[in-house]
């Protein structure tokens, strides 16, 4: 499974995600069954990409690979 995610792909929070339970702020922005278009990559990270949520404020966030999980992958 792919683990590394690149613009254009489409990804949703994990359900065992721990730091969405634990955080307030997290919840705020987000829900399990959100889907996220990730928006860039960070050259040379395995840990964080910029995305969207879909149907949200249209903001970009900073968000953690291992958090998420591949939806669709980016049609190149």
């Amino acid at each position: 499974m792919k683990t590394v995610f690149e613009a254009g792909d489409l990804v949703r929070v994990k359900k065992d995600s721990w730091w969405l339970e634990r955080s307030q702020t997290f919840r705020k922005m987000i829900a399990v069954d959100d889907i996220l278009l990730v928006t860039d990559d960070i050259v040379k990270s395995q840990r964080f990409f910029y995305g969207v949520i879909c149907g949200g404020s249209g903001e970009s966030h900073l968000w953690s690979h291992d958090q998420f999980e591949l939806v669709q992958e980016a049609v190149k």
